[in-house]
């Protein structure tokens, strides 16, 4: 018997604390985060991923309701099932714990929304053991992959948890007008818990493919303080590079893509940063992945499926770049492919490198929960003040990643536009750009 036969007898449906309760603690809460006594056993990483399956098999399982029709309004609801003696897939006895689903109708109509069915979602997390995902970034959030890539399940930290209970209605109908937003696509939102050990965590459909060769990944900010890959990073088989790798290693002159793709991606990124700014949530970021078409094939790679492929994204890349699709070019639909096995494609927008290499990029928002309150308010101040009373200084608060929400959408936007994202150019054009020398700031911060 497998982990995932053993589904325990009892069910509870808990009225916990309203919405307005928990952020009326807001404040205090922000420094008195729960700790855990030494003297308890908590669960091994193993053991919460277990948890994560049998807990997202449980809820969607015993649903029996369809979509909604209208807006759902169950933002306060929690639904708490409780695991009595059971065995992980070793057979070892584990300690009772509770696994809380936050507004599941509302989750299910995101789902829904973001073409997420059912089935998939229970198969994706249940089929096969998750893996734990290492962190690029200075969060200590864990990251947690299903084994088809499809979606990731991330710890939130208590502050991002008191956001997204604030933003939730908010972000839903948000996500309900806009369909072509660059937002995460946020599935379910859960609550583990062991004796006084808890953990929250969030599912998303993950932005990159697993199916997909990624060349490169870029998490980009607009700022330049901190925001280098580590050494440690760059060993790694697919680093996570920031914003000045990218300005002065990879692409110092920028991505070009075709004007109203341009046109289209920019003003989508503005109206999501708007929004962004009305959640007062700062410190968010673009994830770029980047598939090269022209990049020469591995010698690992199974070379029918990588010619299938290539072939597949050529076919993607001209047709996209044939048509004048502006915004569906941003979220155009795997009809435009030639081979339907590389669906994965669907999303990807076409671009060029300066070089003149055939680009698909993969774009969305990523960490988009941390709110401007006390702390991090604290955090800017501090940082500005060290700036300003070091001799020789030469960096500026435009450098800080932390910034005000309105600053940090306005400084965001500019990068995007000035630095990231480029009208392209005539092959000729290009060619004359990739031979001027690259305009070096240093900064080792």
């Amino acid at each position: 018997m497998t982990v995932l036969d053993v589904i325990i007898e009892r069910f509870i449906t808990v009225s916990g604390p309203t919405l307005e309760d928990l952020l009326a603690k807001n404040v205090d809460m922000e420094f008195n985060q729960k700790l855990v006594d030494d003297n308890e056993e908590i669960f091994t990483t193993q053991q919460i991923m277990d948890s994560i399956q049998l807990g997202v098999k449980y809820e969607i399982e015993k649903r029996t309701q369809p979509v909604p029709d209208s807006f759902p309004d169950d933002f306060k609801d929690i639904s708490m099932k409780m695991f009595y003696n059971w065995r992980d897939i070793n057979n070892n006895n584990i300690q009772d714990f509770s696994y809380s689903t936050y507004a599941p109708s509302t989750f299910h109509y995101l789902r829904h929304l973001f073409g997420i069915g059912e089935n998939d979602y229970v198969t994706s997390f249940c089929k096969s053991p998750l893996h734990e995902m290492s962190n690029p970034g200075n969060s200590k959030s864990k990251l947690y992959l299903t084994s088809n890539d499809k979606f990731i399940m991330k710890t939130v930290q208590h502050n991002e948890y008191i956001s997204l209970l604030g933003l939730l209605f908010t972000y839903t109908t948000y996500m309900n007008e806009n369909r072509k937003s660059l937002l995460p696509k946020c599935s379910g939102f859960y609550n583990f818990q062991c004796k006084s050990t808890y953990t929250k965590l969030l599912s998303m459909k993950n932005l990159l493919p697993s199916d997909i060769k990624i060349h490169q990944k870029f998490d980009l900010k607009g700022s330049t303080i901190g925001r280098k890959a580590s050494d440690n990073e760059r060993k790694k088989k697919l680093p996570t590079f920031k914003d000045l790798d990218f300005n002065y290693e990879f692409h110092p002159k920028g991505i070009f893509l075709k004007p109203d793709t341009h046109l289209a991606l920019l003003k989508t990124i503005e109206k999501d940063c708007e929004i962004l700014k009305e959640f007062n949530v700062m410190d968010y970021s673009i994830l770029i992945g980047v598939h090269n078409i022209d990049s020469p094939s591995q010698a690992d790679e199974n070379t029918s499926t990588t010619e299938a492929l290539r072939k597949a994204a050529t076919d993607r890349w001209e047709s996209l770049m044939a048509d004048s699709l502006g915004e569906k070019s941003i979220q155009a639909e795997a009809w435009t492919l030639s081979d339907k096995n590389h669906a994965s494609l669907s999303g990807s927008i076409p671009a060029k490198s300066v070089y003149g290499d055939r680009l698909l990029l993969f774009v969305g928002f990523i960490d988009i929960l941390v709110p401007f309150r006390i702390i991090k308010n604290l955090d800017y101040r501090l940082i500005l003040f060290k700036l300003k009373v070091t001799p020789g200084e030469t960096e500026t608060a435009d450098c800080i990643s932390v910034q005000p929400p309105g600053l940090y959408a306005s400084r965001f936007l500019k990068y995007m536009t000035d630095t990231v994202f480029k009208p392209m150019l005539s092959p000729q054009e290009l060619e004359k750009l990739s031979r001027q020398p690259v305009d070096m700031k240093l900064s080792s911060k």
